[in-house]
């Protein structure tokens, strides 16, 4: 259960439901983004990157497993974090843009 000051809002949540939920199939990756990235990025938000373009305001939180670059985007919505996509580097972009 993550246990922060911030909130998360799933906007279109089926749809980030699902991102996750794929993700989740390999266990190791599912247990590393909900116990590890997720309250990470909820404790400290601005530590991911600012994007341009089609993308204006949305961060990306980056991290890396089984050498494959993953990307959490959200956007900040003080206190609550908007998450808008989950998942490798090219899929997770072009989700964040179809669901702004």
């Amino acid at each position: 259960m993550l246990n922060t000051s911030s909130s998360v809002n799933m906007p279109c949540a089926s749809a980030k439901g699902r991102d996750l939920y794929k993700l989740t199939k390999n266990r190791d990756l599912g247990k590393l983004i909900i116990n590890e990235h997720l309250p990470a990025l909820l404790k400290n938000p601005l530590q991911g990157r600012l994007k341009h373009g089609d993308l204006k305001n949305i961060h990306s939180w980056d991290f890396n497993f089984r050498d494959v670059t993953y990307r959490i985007l959200y956007e900040l919505e003080d206190p609550t974090v908007r998450i808008f996509a989950i998942g490798v580097h090219d899929v997770a972009y072009r989700q964040a843009k179809s669901r702004k």
